[in-house]
């Protein structure tokens, strides 16, 4: 099913999106791999655009993965080159994709293992348990930790952030470890099982 996704619309409101049946929302701090764990999932080397620079992503990008269900790959929050401006317009713009559409969704937090999770995957954490969003979390890059015990990650992060290790996908976009099943998970979520 994912393998089929193509790019349908980058936008800067999110008021500017059709109606759709479900969305599955990736969000992150800035170059922690959003974008290439899209394109993991997808099969597509280029689906997502990639950079080592962080702060690449600077629009709401939509792919389409069949009639009326989404992947959504939002700015990087943190660390980027631009102004404190345009951060503030990032962050609006994260929040209202996130809480004011009424689509079906749920969000992935993606974080990167080696460094783990950071103060603002904390308070993204906690903001989407406030109003009230289901949300799992993507521990990216597993290959940078030496030897990693993927098991041994995903309980670490599960018990970081107080949720079920069975919501926690320890991964690789590079070498496409753990990839199959979170495939498995976007697919479940998209399809309404």
């Amino acid at each position: 099913m994912l393998e089929k996704a193509s790019f349908f619309r980058a936008v800067t409101e999110a008021a500017a999106l059709p109606k759709n049946i479900a969305e599955v929302i990736f969000c992150g701090r800035s170059n922690v791999g959003k974008s290439s764990a899209i394109n993991a999932l997808c099969s597509q080397k280029n689906l997502a655009r990639t950079s080592k620079t962080p702060g690449r992503t600077r629009t709401i990008n939509v792919y389409d993965v069949s009639v009326g269900r989404w992947i959504i790959d939002l700015p990087g929050y943190g660390f980027a080159r631009v102004s404190p401006k345009e951060k503030e317009l990032w962050r609006k713009m994260i929040e209202s994709c996130i809480a004011e559409r009424k689509s079906k969704k749920t969000v992935y937090i993606i974080v990167d293992a080696f460094v783990g999770p950071t103060d603002l995957d904390h308070d993204m954490a906690y903001w989407l348990q406030k109003n009230g969003i289901p949300f799992k979390i993507i521990a990216n890059k597993c290959d940078k930790i030496p030897q990693v015990n993927m098991p041994e990650v995903k309980n670490k992060i599960a018990e970081h952030f107080e949720i079920d290790v069975k919501n926690v996908f320890a991964v690789s976009a590079r070498n496409k470890k753990g990839i199959d099943g979170l495939r498995a998970d976007l697919e479940k979520f998209l399809n309404g099982s």
